[in-house]
């Protein structure tokens, strides 16, 4: 079979070695297979964008992590695909889905592997794996399964303009709390207070980090949204009111998941304050999309949510995506458009 585009072979993207780290282009490599048949039961997808996620790091890495991709096996991502070929009741040729349909041009999926069909009327490919996808997910759910508020409190979110803190910091403004953003540009401040809802941010790279972050919660911290860890955390801690609560989505500072940690311990913390700490995995709440999402198309089409997209052309811009994730390269949401 033939795609229109006259594609005969399919390009992927295949990790070649295990990362300590953050991965890098080298440990990846753009391979050509035979063009894939439509599975029995299943489905022949052409992607047409790719994901770029935090998460990705802990798929290849050395030390510890969740949801591994073994060496020499095609790289795990969302992506969104039209659906060529289908011998599946649920699904047919034209549809446009969003699932794990990995790095590569065309996937042979079994139905297992979709999430949720697209509506590209609605909103164009990639912000369906943005607003729409795992990012709006992953905020949704931190501000509604894993923490308790009242209107008016204050919430600190790390990596405040990327996929997931830009939507959280527009989620948490949405439903009357006030969001204080923490970023790594001065560039990236503009973002979150001109586009993504933040009461204030701050750049947490200046050497007068801790005491504007001082002067920009007066009244102490009720919640913190952390996808960094290390030492941005510990100077959040600090500034944590009694009761508060921590939300921890990701740790994208801490540079070695296999050491024994250096940084101040907080159990004393957590007593004397009564905080409530709370980790979770999104991969592992993918049912509680169909609950999200009415939400966060409601939020775009009220001009509440905002997305700001830095797309990558082509899959040979795949292998170092994810080391400009991590050093905050992307301008905006980070996806590949093939």
């Amino acid at each position: 079979m033939n795609h229109p585009n006259g594609r005969r072979r399919n390009t992927q993207v295949i990790l070649v070695k295990r990362a300590k780290g953050i991965p890098q282009a080298e440990h990846f490599a753009l391979v050509q297979t035979p063009m894939p048949s439509c599975p029995p039961g299943g489905l022949l997808i052409c992607n047409v964008a790719l994901s770029v996620d935090a998460g990705m790091r802990g798929w290849v890495s050395e030390e510890v992590g969740y949801a591994s991709v073994p060496v020499g096996a095609v790289m795990r991502s969302y992506a969104v695909g039209e659906v060529l070929e289908s011998d599946c009741e649920d699904y047919r040729p034209g549809d446009m889905l969003c699932g794990h349909f990995n790095w590569q041009h065309y996937c042979a999926a079994l139905p297992q592997a979709v999430m949720w069909k697209v509506d590209t009327a609605f909103a164009q490919p990639s912000l369906w794996l943005s607003a729409f996808g795992i990012s709006g997910l992953a905020a949704w759910l931190g501000l509604t399964d894993y923490v308790r508020y009242v209107r008016d409190e204050t919430i600190v979110i790390s990596t405040a303009a990327g996929g997931v803190g830009s939507i959280a910091g527009q989620l948490a403004r949405y439903r009357g709390l006030r969001p204080v953003g923490l970023v790594g540009r001065d560039s990236k401040v503009q973002l979150c207070l001109t586009q993504f809802g933040y009461e204030q941010a701050i750049n947490y790279r200046r050497a007068d980090f801790e005491s504007l972050l001082q002067v920009s919660v007066p009244d102490g911290i009720d919640i913190f949204f952390d996808n960094t860890g290390g030492e941005i955390a510990d100077a959040v801690f600090r500034r944590l009111n009694p009761g508060a609560r921590i939300i921890q989505c990701g740790t994208a500072a801490i540079v070695d998941w296999s050491s024994m940690p250096s940084g101040p311990r907080r159990e004393r913390e957590i007593l004397v304050k009564e905080l409530s700490w709370s980790g979770f995995i999104v991969l592992n709440h993918m049912e509680r999309a169909k609950a999200a999402l009415p939400e966060l198309r409601q939020m775009m089409v009220e001009g509440h949510l905002k997305i700001r997209e830095h797309i990558l052309e082509g899959i040979e811009q795949a292998p170092g995506a994810i080391a400009m994730l991590y050093a905050g390269d992307n301008d905006g949401r980070l996806s590949i458009r093939l």
